[in-house]
This record gives C-alpha cells, sequence and structure tokens, in this order.
C-alpha cells in the first residue's frame, strides 16, 4: 500500500485519485471513505481523477457511486475537468454513467474548456452527444472565441463543421476578429468559407481588417479581397441551407437522402 499525505483538507481519496492509484482507491472504498466527500472547495475524488484524466480511478469511483455532475465551487463538474484533461476515453466514460453536456453554466462548460486546449477529438465527442456549441461563458464568449483567440483552427473547424454561429458576438468582436489579430491565413479562409462577416464591427469600430497594421500582410489582402469578390451562390446556399438546419439536425444530415456528393458538400467533407 503507497503512503498517502494529504494535502489541503482532501482524504486520502481525493490524493489518491489524483496520482492514479487505483489499487488505495479501491481499499480506501472498501474501508468506507465516501466517494461523495467535498473539500473546501467542493472538489470530489471524482474531479481529481478526471483533471488528471485516471480512466481507471474514475471507472472505480463511478461504480462505486460517485456523483457523477457533482459541480465544484466554480461550477465545474468532472466532465469539464475530464475535457480539460483531454481523454477522450475518459469522457467517453462519463457520457456512458450520464455526465450532462449542458450542466448549469457558471464559468466554463465542457465544450470551453476542451477547446481552450484544443483537445478537439473531445470536442468531437461532446458535440456528437448533444452539447451546446454556441453557448457563452464569462470570458471568451463562445467556445469558437476560444478556439479563435487561442489560434486552434483544428477546433475551430470542428466547431464549425457542427454549425457554430461563424459571426457569435462577444462586445461586438466576432472570431474573425480574433483571427485577424493572428494575422493566420488558413484560418481566416477557414471562417470565410464558413460565412464570416469581414463587415462586421467591433465595439471600437473596427473592421477584422482595421487590426492588422500592415497593409502589406497577407491576411490583411485576403480580407480586402473578400470585401470585393462576391460569393458565388453554390456556396451562398450551401451556408443558408446549413443554417435553416441548425446544430441539433445537422449531425443527422448524412441521413438524408441525397446524393453523396451533395451530402459531402453540405457537410463540408468537399469544397
Amino acid at each position: 500500500m503507497m503512503s498517502l499525505v494529504s494535502y489541503d483538507d482532501k482524504n486520502p481519496l481525493h490524493t489518491s485519485a489524483r496520482v492514479g492509484a487505483v489499487r488505495t482507491v479501491q481499499h480506501l472504498i472498501k474501508e468506507g471513505y465516501s466517494v461523495n466527500k467535498r473539500t473546501f472547495d467542493f472538489m470530489t475524488p471524482l474531479h481529481e481523477a478526471c483533471f488528471q484524466g485516471n480512466l481507471e480511478c474514475i471507472s472505480v469511483l463511478l461504480e462505486a457511486g460517485s456523483e457523477v455532475n457533482a459541480s465544484n465551487v466554480d461550477g465545474a463538474t468532472p466532465l469539464c475537468d475530464a475535457c480539460s484533461n483531454g481523454n477522450p476515453n475518459c469522457v467517453r466514460l462519463l457520457l456512458q454513467h450520464g455526465a450532462d453536456t449542458n450542466p448549469p453554466l457558471l464559468l466554463t462548460s465542457p465544450l470551453h474548456e476542451a477547446v481552450l486546449r484544443d483537445k478537439w477529438q473531445c470536442a468531437e465527442i461532446l458535440i456528437e452527444a448533444g452539447c451546446k456549441i454556441d453557448q457563452h461563458d464569462c470570458h471568451f464568449g463562445t467556445p469558437l472565441h476560444v478556439a479563435a483567440y487561442k489560434g486552434f483552427i483544428k477546433s475551430a473547424a470542428v466547431l464549425l463543421k457542427a454549425g457554430a454561429i461563424v459571426n457569435a458576438t462577444k462586445f461586438h468582436n466576432t472570431a474573425l476578429h480574433d483571427v485577424a489579430r493572428l494575422q493566420d491565413c488558413d484560418f481566416i479562409s477557414l471562417l470565410l468559407e464558413h460565412g464570416a462577416d469581414v463587415y462586421a464591427r467591433d465595439n471600437h469600430g473596427n473592421q477584422a481588417k482595421d487590426l492588422i497594421p500592415s497593409s502589406t500582410s497577407l491576411a490583411r489582402q485576403l480580407l480586402l479581397h473578400a470585401e470585393c469578390t462576391p460569393r458565388c451562390l453554390r456556396s451562398i446556399c450551401r451556408l443558408k441551407i446549413r443554417q435553416s438546419f441548425g446544430p441539433s439536425r445537422l449531425r443527422n444530415i448524412k441521413d438524408l437522402q441525397l446524393p453523396k456528393l451533395l451530402l459531402d458538400y453540405l457537410s463540408f467533407d468537399i469544397q
């Protein structure tokens, strides 16, 4: 049996779950330690195990009756912590045990946590499970804002393909404004392809192009080109159809009795 020293007001079960000592966790549960004991910040042993991505400990705690949707002092659930860690298997296990993909939002959501660390595989799992993809947190805005601010193009692509609102605003700031500051041409192109509005202005009256200081920047030239080049009708139709579907029905778009080529185009599997 490994020697465990509690830290803060956490009991040995918290510590064991945190370090991934699965046999110790099993022993302590048999000895009568509560799997739902909370610390001063309302952390449970399950929170600890999820934050470190300790899959076996998570499984043992859940089987022993851990509250899968317990929230800590910040409102974060074990699913939030698992998404922050980024182990897809932990996320799947929690969902199988009834984890809520849309817990009451205080500071963050599971999807925000996944995107904040570019854990796009976890984001895909959450989206498939029915999470809200345009929910606002108190820091960044929507998960797409998070991806744009951090420069995480893969996470952004996952969100956009699932139907995230590309022109959602946080204090009039869109994802395109955030990406323009990064001068990431590939990211800008992705947003434009999904209908980003180059004319949108932030709360200082700036369009995205105005946030790029150099007039010779490729990113600025890309935005200027988008201003003077209308989208083709085919692209407009795709965006309008997807918008009318909404995220919940987009998940089942492949079930439509349409030619595969058209379904792939509507799903952004082909350009």
